[in-house]
């Protein structure tokens, strides 16, 4: 399979970290000069989409995460998970925050090199990594190499725990038949454990949705910036979880954004939500 940089996305990772800590989801550990000056750049774009479009990036990166957290929450506390793999972790706060909240948890921020190498020395540098809490180098396109997703799996993972796998920000950087190829691999790795989860979001391709155009110019012009192959996928939540089904996943939950107002801290939008998180299980 072909190998990715993350070099070219690395900013996406470095803004939306620093989105999260200035709402007060992440720490002041994953504070980045990079990040911040991203952020401060953005607000006056950000304030005028939300004025005359309605909705922003910020909401969106905000609805999306207090979405995932909920999610796993529950499949700690209710489905017994005790072993969480977060791949393209970027610089997500969730990894101290849940070893914080459950202490028991083993979890494994995973990355690109690069990218890792800079976690790791973050984490390292405020004594949070240990046996529990852990760091490896996943590419999730790679089948044969030291960082392919099952070789990974084998040397980090106990097949006796029931695990969950992360992904937040990174699907809609390919294109469906690529990303496909992962997801499939995924359900076949997960199914060697007792149970297990993934998690992830995605923006679908909605044709009725009165922001598409606009989102998919927005999306070409990533696209440009990041050097990848943006896109959007599945035209309708029912696309979704056929699409899951088909690629090895046994039960799929779609949560909408507008399900959750007034029941997780999320902010609202005038117009219908795009971003959507999906929850699997083998």
């Amino acid at each position: 399979m072909t190998d990715i940089d993350s070099s070219s996305i690395s900013f996406t990772a470095y803004y939306t970290g620093e989105v999260w800590r200035q709402h007060g989801l992440s720490s002041d550990i994953f504070k980045t000069n990079t990040g911040k000056t991203l952020f401060y750049l953005g607000q006056p774009i950000e304030k005028i989409a939300k004025t005359v479009m309605g909705f922003s990036t910020q909401t969106t990166l905000l609805q999306r995460h207090h979405m995932i957290d909920y999610v796993v929450k529950k499949a700690i506390e209710e489905q017994g998970v005790s072993q969480i793999v977060e791949i393209a972790c970027g610089m997500s706060p969730r990894g101290v925050r849940f070893r914080q909240q459950y202490p028991d948890l083993h979890y494994i921020e995973a990355d690109l090199p690069a990218m890792l190498a800079h976690k790791q020395r973050l984490l390292t540098e405020h004594g949070l990594l240990n046996e529990h809490h852990r760091v490896a180098s996943i590419n999730i396109l790679a089948e044969d190499s030291a960082d392919a997703l099952a070789v990974v799996f084998a040397k980090q993972l106990d097949p006796q725990r029931k695990t969950l796998v992360i992904t937040e920000g990174l699907i809609n950087y390919f294109d469906l038949a690529t990303i496909s190829i992962f997801w499939q691999n995924l359900a076949q790795a997960l199914k060697k454990f007792p149970q297990a989860g993934y998690v992830t979001d995605l923006y679908p391709n909605f044709p009725w949705h009165p922001m598409t155009k606009l989102i998919n110019g927005f999306v070409y012009g990533l696209s440009k910036a990041t050097k990848s192959h943006v896109s959007l996928h599945f035209k309708n939540e029912q696309a979704i979880i056929e699409g899951f089904k088909e690629l090895g996943f046994a039960k799929t939950n779609v949560h909408i954004p507008e399900s959750y107002y007034g029941v997780l801290p999320i902010p609202t939008q005038r117009v219908a939500s795009l971003v959507r998180v999906v929850e699997n299980w083998v």
